[in-house]
């Protein structure tokens, strides 16, 4: 796939609109990971390094209207000391104060604007506010790829107005990802866990078709379980997508890929999340809510991933935010950097929480071959489907 990169334009003196995310988990005023402002960093400081003028465009949470507390002005101190240099904040996106601000700055300078979504133009992919997005720079740089499956102003319409170009980190995320999915290294193994299998139906029937083992996990083994006609008690799963599990046995019987769901797993009773009980998947009881994968299955899981060469991961397999559901998912994620480490496997994780489960482990993004910045992005990408942002900077 051939992108514009930004180092083929001459940047000097030029007004930069760069789109990253910056949507990090917030608590009390900090910022639990800070891994997507990491990422941009290399994109902001080259930038800097061209004697560029940068405006930092993101979104922040899923606002209805504006919301001092979904307000990007909580990024600032964090970048500022990143970066080792100032960056300036101004309360809106758009307008005559952001345009005055912006025809005033410097080559080197940083001004971070407020949230996009503060305005509901942005998700509605609106030519006008596009317009006024991009009255304020020379060029466009899109640094966001986990935004990019978005048919939104500041990802898509936008490069219909500006010059446009590639960050390092959309550059990266490509890189990995398409060696990913050409499914070279072989035997591969996917892990897919969380909690909606609706959202992930065409990445599994892809994987079924591509990989040697599809190990489920979370709320998404539950539903195979019950299409196996085993009781799963009072756990999660979505209804109404037997049509959808028939196709993906389907697909994985005629490509010789082999499905792994739980031999036992760990269930919480009444609601009390504090402990654990072993069961086997043939011994569940009605009041059991599965939470994890139980020892067995975690022997199984393995030996699985130290026979491949290639590893896909996306979502967790069981509920690791509770101490005594956590040992599934962090001991696999153990299994997968050490091998990743020794040289021994090729693995990608990213989607739903794998950045808070990567942490929980006590790992980092260093400990895996790549980590994806990308939920819904990483799910667009092993579906095939085509992504609004990605398309827009070919040429």
């Amino acid at each position: 796939m051939r992108i514009l990169d930004i180092k083929s334009c001459n940047l000097n003196d030029k007004i930069v609109l760069l789109r990253v995310d910056f949507n990090v988990p917030i608590k009390a005023g900090e910022i639990r990971d800070s891994t997507r402002i990491l990422r941009a960093l290399p994109t902001i400081k080259y930038l800097v390094s061209t004697n560029a003028k940068i405006l930092i465009i993101s979104h922040f949470g899923r606002p209805k209207a504006k919301d001092d507390g979904l307000s990007l002005q909580h990024i600032v101190k964090t970048l500022s000391q990143l970066l080792n240099k100032e960056v300036k904040f101004i309360d809106d996106c758009i307008g005559a104060k952001v345009q005055e601000t912006a025809d005033a700055m410097s080559p080197g300078d940083i001004i971070l604007l407020e949230n996009l979504r503060f305005y509901k133009e942005e998700e509605q992919n609106d030519l006008n506010f596009a317009k006024q997005l991009a009255s304020l720079a020379d060029v466009y740089v899109n640094d966001a790829f986990s935004c990019s499956h978005r048919a939104h102003a500041s990802i898509s319409r936008i490069t219909e107005l500006l010059p446009s170009y590639a960050g390092f980190c959309l550059q990266d995320e490509l890189k990995y990802l398409e060696k990913a999915v050409s499914f070279d290294a072989k035997p591969i193994t996917a892990i897919v866990g969380g909690a909606k299998i609706l959202t992930k139906i065409k990445m599994l029937v892809k994987l079924a078709e591509k990989v040697d083992y599809l190990i489920l996990g979370g709320a998404i083994a539950n539903n195979f379980l019950l299409f196996d006609k085993i009781n799963i008690g009072k756990s999660f799963f979505q209804d109404g997508v037997d049509n959808f599990l028939h196709e993906i046995v389907k697909v994985a019987s005629k490509n010789s890929c082999k499905i792994i769901v739980p031999e036992d797993v760990l269930v919480a009773v009444n609601s009390d999340y504090s402990a654990s009980i072993l069961r086997e998947t043939g011994s569940i009881l009605d009041d059991d809510v599965i939470l994890d994968i139980g020892p067995q299955t975690l022997h199984t899981v393995s030996n699985i991933i130290k026979n491949s060469k290639t590893v896909l991961w996306n979502g967790p397999i069981g509920v690791f935010e509770h101490s005594a559901f956590a040992n599934g998912t962090i001991e696999v994620m153990k299994i997968v950097s050490n091998l990743t480490s020794e040289g021994k496997l090729t693995s990608i994780i990213g989607g739903g929480d794998s950045l808070s489960a990567i942490n929980a482990a006590n790992l980092t993004d260093e400990d895996f071959t790549y980590v994806s910045t990308g939920g819904g992005a990483f799910l667009s990408w092993l579906s095939g489907d085509e992504m609004p942002g990605i398309a827009a900077l070919q040429n």
